[in-house]
């Protein structure tokens, strides 16, 4: 199915609906970039998302989600340091991953927790949203696998939205790039076993895809390309899918007006009218169930809310 980014500029008020039918399950490699001035930062959130994947781990991906985790370890100890050895610790706990020896997923919860923890204790005004969201992440679920002792809900709760009361919202004039759509639970849809909250870290498309906002209360969103999604469910499996995305190139750009009032924006497209929230140099919309799987017969049913990001260029 084809998703276009007037619809994301729009909010994707008509939901993404996938159709899924059986295949078989591909392999995968892991990969972890840790370049750039953000390299500490980015080492910190792919040490969480591997820690997430590693919870759970089975007999059959074990010689996969391992190798990942311990790579994802080793490059947050180089770009991160790290001073009380808390990093190496759960590094030695791995081994070589050759033998399956089975995760203590309350454990694993925990240390990504830690992970989390540290880096958002030393986020920046401009960070501080997103190391604050993984770190939420980390906090729930350990509710999951460790069970809840109120502390954690309370700490979860204390969070808040992550909105960064002490940072200064970008002007709203000139051109916002997409750069994340952030799920309710994290999806592996380039079948790589490195699943995601953010699905647009999960392709290659929507890589230019901006909102320009003219002086004036006038602006544009301006697209090039769009996506389309096949989903299969796996063999053997009610809840499990390969997903298969196929970029297309393609210039489309929409008119549109907008509004601000204080930290929120409406926007006006074709007469419609959408709201938006700033929050430093991001811009966010929430789109209810904006992410809907079914089978053909739509006896199984994954119904994800959506926020599409925009960050100030």
């Amino acid at each position: 199915m084809k998703i276009s980014f007037t619809k994301i500029a729009s909010a994707l008020l008509c939901l993404v609906l996938f159709t899924a039918v059986a295949c078989e399950n591909e392999s995968f490699e892991g990969d972890f970039n840790t370049d750039g001035v953000a390299g500490c930062e980015v080492a910190s959130l792919n040490t969480t998302q591997a820690a997430l994947n590693f919870t759970g781990a089975n007999i059959d991906n074990y010689a996969l989600v391992c190798p990942n985790y311990k790579s994802a370890l080793q490059a947050q100890i180089l770009a991160c340091n790290d001073a009380n050895g808390n990093l190496q610790a759960i590094l030695d706990t791995l081994g070589d991953c050759t033998e399956f020896t089975q995760p203590d997923d309350c454990a694993t919860a925990t240390a990504a927790v830690g992970v989390t923890q540290s880096a958002f204790s030393n986020a920046t005004a401009e960070n501080y949203t997103q190391l604050c969201n993984a770190y939420k992440a980390a906090l729930e679920n350990l509710i999951v696998q460790c069970g809840n002792d109120g502390g954690t809900q309370s700490e979860i709760e204390a969070l808040g939205d992550c909105f960064n009361s002490n940072q200064p919202n970008a002007e709203v004039e000139g051109t916002w790039k997409l750069t994340a759509w952030m799920g309710e639970n994290p999806i592996d849809l380039n079948n790589d076993a490195q699943e995601s909250t953010n699905f647009l870290d999960e392709i290659d498309c929507y890589t230019d895809e901006t909102l320009v906002f003219n002086a004036g209360g006038t602006g544009v969103s301006m697209s090039t390309s769009y996506a389309n999604f096949d989903v299969q469910l796996e063999t053997d499996s009610t809840n499990t899918y390969d997903y298969t995305v196929d970029c297309i190139a393609e210039v489309e750009n929409t008119d549109f007006t907008w509004t601000q009032s204080g930290n929120s924006l409406t926007l006006i497209i074709a007469e419609q009218s959408y709201n938006y929230t700033i929050d430093g140099n991001s811009l966010s919309t929430l789109v209810p169930n904006g992410f809907t799987v079914s089978n053909a017969d739509a006896t199984i049913t994954v119904t994800e809310d959506l926020t599409f990001v925009f960050t100030k260029q």
